[in-house]
């Protein structure tokens, strides 16, 4: 885990930016800087690399064709309805077409641009108290759905060997056995989620049940392919319950993973950094409660392009 920079944040109503000074590189993971470089502070939009809008624009849209032709290739399969050899013949193919663009989609989601980046963006963290970068966060995380440069934070407090602590009941000793512990047993579990800029209340999404937490490898390697499945399934089956904030600037913020039920806010609200928006969950494609912010380029998160981001804790 890596210890969350302490930054002051110099404004609470712009995103700001960490800005290169010698004229763009590589973006590096979130909370880090490359060695030797100069920052400086300034407020304006950043803009998103053409390869990296480009390849981002294209995953989605074939994700978004590849599985509509799956389902519907599958669908057409299963009606008992006597179709001509000529229409089954079509669909097989249109099945194939989809496979195709699925897996292309894919490819690109784990390959995808990394781009240079004359900026990194600074927004508030999203979840107070001294916490640190969860494991599985920061420029490893899948390209789709803005992730690319996701940063989840988690409480940085003592946790207990789970071995060594009691389970009632059969199932649930059982799903200990296979690497599952209750997602109440969290730290970060139920802790507050505060918004990270002056923003408006563009989207939520809530009502996405929290499934248990994946600490063993057979457990994060099943957990890995059902959540390859919630690729096809659109933003609501990968980041769960969410809230996406327009921060302005061609800029929007992303809140995933949050616990159901526990949105505070509505679509036209406006939210200010240090804001309380919900709590943090455990529902879609993640292994553990967290406090997750994606900042992305477009709304339409199936198409969106990560932006790298820097959290501060807000004075």
């Amino acid at each position: 885990m890596t210890a969350l920079p302490d930054i002051p944040h110099p404004s609470r109503s712009l995103l700001d930016e960490l800005v290169l000074l010698e004229g763009g590189a590589e973006a590096t993971p979130p909370g880090r800087t490359s060695p030797g470089t100069t920052l400086e502070l300034v407020a304006a939009p950043a803009r998103t690399p053409l390869a990296v809008r480009a390849c981002a624009r294209a995953r989605g849209t074939a994700s978004l064709l590849g599985g509509a032709l799956v389902v519907s290739s599958v669908a057409l399969h299963l009606l008992p309805l006597p179709w001509p050899q000529q229409a089954g013949d079509a669909a097989t193919a249109a099945g194939l077409l989809g496979v195709l663009l699925v897996a292309t989609a894919a490819l690109l989601s784990v390959l995808a641009p990394r781009g240079r980046w004359s900026s990194v963006q600074l927004l508030s963290a999203p979840l107070a108290g001294h916490c640190v970068e969860a494991d599985d966060s920061g420029a490893t995380g899948p390209g789709s759905y803005g992730r690319a440069h996701a940063v989840g934070l988690v409480l940085d407090v003592a946790v207990p060997d789970p071995a060594a602590v009691p389970v009632p009941g059969r199932r649930a000793a059982a799903a200990r056995r296979l690497g599952l512990l209750p997602v109440g047993d969290a730290a970060t579990f139920g802790e507050p989620v505060v918004a990270p800029a002056d923003a408006t209340v563009l989207r939520v999404i809530d009502g996405v049940r929290d499934h248990a937490c994946r600490q063993s490898t057979l457990a994060r390697l099943a957990g890995g392919l059902l959540d390859a499945a919630r690729e096809l399934l659109g933003a609501r089956a990968v980041l769960g319950n969410h809230v996406v904030l327009d921060c302005g600037g061609g800029r929007y913020a992303v809140l995933p993973h949050l616990q159901r039920r526990s949105v505070r806010v509505s679509p036209g609200d406006r939210v200010l950094p240090g804001q309380v928006v919900g709590s943090a969950g455990c529902s879609g494609a993640v292994p553990e409660p967290q406090a997750q912010l994606l900042l992305v380029d477009t709304p339409h998160l199936r198409m969106a392009a990560g932006i790298p981001v820097r959290v501060a804790s807000v004075a």
